[in-house]
């Protein structure tokens, strides 16, 4: 005889519901455990330029699993300028990612609602002349020429960092041409000085100058009275708000992989070179050792944790942007910038 027969239809329906809902409860747990997991969830980072040696940080918290362990499947790409990241994630096409401060906030100034969430060093630029020019103190650069392209950062950093320095900038002479081909200016003499990042072009143009056996001379400006930052992370503002733990996983992870990287130099080139095997080695090598030892880490990121921007370098900051980038309106220090992701 059927239980149904034996029980009645009333109580085999009460049955079946507490059968089905004890076999639901039972899963629970399991369910549970699955949505407090959940799966790791896709990232695309952005850096500042095409990949060099610098960028190594980056991809070892992809290999280390930096990252991963934080519930980011990070993807990374490469640029072709600090203003095409700030672009690309404006728009979605990137999550996150890393640029100039500059143009950061001259793009903020502009309505792009994006924020720098860690800072990366004080702004890395040099100063290169030869050594066999008349070219012996920083006021010797007036009347000189200086090979340059509209619209870089160096564009208008120099202005501001002569008036700083009491430089007269309208007596330069300006050389125009392309960044790539600027190193080589200064090596056949068309220019008498150029400005390069450290950490990236600087490295390219002392190795076309050792190569026809020219010595140059390099200032860094950050050493005379220009001591604002140079590179951040920056994301979106509604990120902040809407994905704060993705923020804060990109922010915690790259800066793993930067303290990894600086500490396993030779790890750390083998695993960029691992994704980027068109890079020349030795180059990669010294733009890696001069990021993670002269430009990455200040002070300040040893006192208070990776990435932290000190509040009074921050004003410096956005004040000289304000006042010498083509900003559409001034901005204040505290829209373009949060400490909120550091960790301490």
């Amino acid at each position: 005889m059927s239980i149904t027969k034996l029980m009645g239809p009333k109580a085999a329906f009460v049955a079946t519901v507490l059968a089905v809902s004890a076999v639901l409860w039972a899963g629970f747990p399991v369910m549970a455990a699955a949505a407090t997991q959940g799966e790791p969830q896709s990232v695309t980072i952005r850096l500042d330029f095409i990949i060099g040696g610098k960028h190594a940080p980056w991809f070892v918290a992809l290999e280390k699993g930096f990252y991963a362990k934080r519930g980011l499947a990070a993807t990374i790409q490469a640029s072709t300028g600090s203003a095409d990241t700030v672009r690309a994630i404006a728009a979605g096409i990137a999550d996150v990612g890393f640029a100039d401060i500059g143009t950061a906030v001259v793009a903020r100034s502009r309505g792009t609602p994006i924020l720098s969430v860690a800072q990366l060093g004080y702004v890395p630029v040099t100063i290169l002349w030869r050594e066999d020019t008349p070219i012996k103190t920083l006021k010797d650069l007036e009347g000189k020429s200086w090979a340059i392209s509209p619209g870089q950062a160096q564009w208008f950093l120099m202005p501001a960092f002569a008036r700083i320095n009491q430089i007269d900038f309208k007596s330069i002479k300006i050389y125009e041409t392309s960044p790539p081909l600027q190193p080589a200016a200064l090596v056949a003499k068309k220019a008498d000085f150029i400005t390069m990042f450290r950490a990236s072009n600087d490295e390219v143009a002392e190795r076309a100058a050792t190569k026809q056996r020219i010595k140059l001379n390099r200032v860094y400006m950050r050493e005379h009275n220009f001591d604002i930052y140079g590179s951040t992370l920056v994301v979106k503002e509604e990120d902040v708000k809407r994905r704060p733990e993705m923020i804060r996983a990109y922010v915690e992870g790259t800066m793993e992989g930067l303290r990894y990287a600086r500490d396993h130099q030779e790890e750390a080139l083998k695993i960029l070179l691992k994704h980027k095997p068109e890079l020349d080695r030795e180059l990669a090598r010294l733009q890696l050792k001069n990021a993670v030892e002269e430009v990455f880490i200040p002070p300040e990121s040893l006192a208070s944790g990776f990435g932290y921007m000190r509040p009074d370098i921050m004003e410096k900051t956005v004040r000289i942007t304000n006042e010498f980038f083509d900003v559409a309106r001034k901005v204040s220090v505290e829209e373009v910038h949060t400490n909120q992701f550091i960790k301490r």
